[in-house]
């Protein structure tokens, strides 16, 4: 299981350096084109522009170095702390397209990327603040018969047993956590911006939780694959016992979920 859970955390990784050669191929190739041009235009004006590629990919090649030491060893390099989102944001659409090339599939790389997300998670998790802790459903999560909707409201759940969300609320009472329910992205964004959570564990599929992760940033999230017996968006699951983990990580640092991984 560890090595299994080791290799999708290296797929992204990997992804991620290529991504990075060919960003720097790019900007080579691009330089050889334009400077001639700048140089007769103003040579004050070529330098400035070599500067500003030049910082770029330091920067961008910096934050990676970075995320790539804190991901495989799980020891909290990044310094300073955005410099993890400017890279992943400039890599990850990269990461699709070579992807597609090496035969990955899009769940492949958005899986690799959850858990490159929650070793990085597990490496900061000492400067996390953890006054406020979201747990965040999606609405498949819900057996699909049940009468009591609890998309508007979780407070309908009767905690009958049919679907994991009652047990999960009750994890919520325990630990003074809020926990909601969104429909899609749009409703995520509007329940992190009423919540104001200061961090948060979700679930979802991998589509839904790789763009929440990014969307939801700088708040830190912690990604929880839901499980799909029944297919996709339709009375899923989940593991509980990776969840309560996960919350156990969040709030004190006690659990061993990394350590099973």
């Amino acid at each position: 299981m560890k090595n299994s859970y080791a290799k999708e955390k290296w797929s992204f990784l990997f992804l991620s350096i290529l991504s990075l050669l060919v960003l720097i191929v790019s900007i080579i190739l691009l330089w050889y084109l334009i400077s001639p041009r700048l140089e007769s235009i103003s040579p004050f004006l070529c330098l400035v522009v070599k500067i500003i590629l030049f910082l770029f990919l330091i920067t961008v090649s910096g934050g990676l170095s970075l995320i790539v030491l804190s991901s495989a060893l799980e020891k909290d390099f990044l310094f300073p702390h955005g410099e993890k989102q400017i890279t992943m944001k400039v890599l990850f659409p990269i990461n699709h397209i070579l992807g597609k090339i090496f035969g990955f599939t899009k769940d492949q790389i958005r899986n690799s990327f959850i858990e490159v997300n929650n070793s990085l998670f597990r490496a900061t998790q000492k400067r996390i603040k953890k006054d406020r802790l979201l747990i965040l459903l999606p609405q498949c999560l819900q057996n699909y018969d049940c009468p009591y909707r609890v998309t508007t409201n979780i407070g309908n759940c009767h905690k009958c047993g049919g679907c994991k969300i009652g047990e999960i609320l009750q994890l919520g009472e325990k630990h003074d956590a809020s926990v909601s329910i969104a429909t899609g992205g749009t409703l995520a964004r509007k329940v992190i911006v009423d919540k104001k959570p200061s961090v948060i564990v979700a679930v979802a599929c991998e589509r839904d939780l790789s763009s929440g992760i990014q969307d939801a940033y700088p708040i830190p999230v912690y990604g929880i694959l839901n499980q799909r017996p029944y297919g996709p968006c339709v009375n899923t699951q989940v593991d509980f016992e990776k969840l309560e983990e996960a919350v156990g990580l969040v709030l004190d640092g006690s659990s061993s979920l990394h350590k099973a991984r």
